[in-house]
């Protein structure tokens, strides 16, 4: 029988404040992980995208293709390793280069690149949130599938604050899949 969590000692719902978010930034030491960082995220979303038919004066609605919506994440922003470098490293990863890095050279344009899906879905590598227990273990976890960064808004500068700085990363990827028995291959 099923029962509910508020008068069943053994039963616990799923807690805002438990979770850990794993992807690596790269960075000169092969690699940093970014789990104890985060200090929010977003779940992933989906959109069913609709058609509709008319008929005698009647509409009827079909379901279309699904979009999943982007995933934000907010980390804290670390001086020791620097987000800021590791951020920018993994822009170049992604296969963007620096105006002033392209070679105009007589004999052409050399050193040319553009963010690409495969080098910057490389570049981040497996992305994985995790929802926690009250013991610390895993009790369930979304993977974003050719996840790549979309968006980076550094933190805000202000004398008047003395809250910590952070990073919101905007992801984009193609599916997530929830996965309610972490380290089990999913299917």
């Amino acid at each position: 029988m099923v029962g509910q969590f508020w008068n069943n000692a053994a039963m616990e719902p799923k807690r805002a404040h438990r979770f850990l978010v794993e992807f690596n930034l790269p960075g000169p030491a092969g690699g940093t992980t970014t789990q104890i960082y985060a200090r929010k995220v977003t779940k992933p979303a989906y959109d069913i995208g609709q058609s509709e038919h008319k008929f005698l004066g009647q509409t009827y609605y079909y379901p279309g293709a699904i979009t999943w919506n982007d995933v934000g994440i907010t980390l804290i922003n670390s001086a020791t390793p620097d987000f800021d470098l590791l951020l920018q490293i993994l822009l170049e990863n992604a296969g963007y280069v620096n105006p002033d890095g392209v070679s105009t050279a007589p004999s052409g344009v050399t050193d040319a690149s553009t963010v690409n899906k495969f080098d910057a879905t490389n570049a981040i590598g497996r992305v994985l949130i995790k929802e926690l227990n009250g013991d610390g273990a895993p009790i369930g976890e979304y993977e974003l599938n050719n996840a790549w960064v979309k968006g980076i808004a550094y933190g805000d500068l202000d004398y008047g604050s003395e809250e910590l700085l952070t990073v919101d990363v905007t992801l984009r990827y193609d599916w997530a899949t929830y996965n309610n028995q972490p380290g089990r291959a999913s299917g």
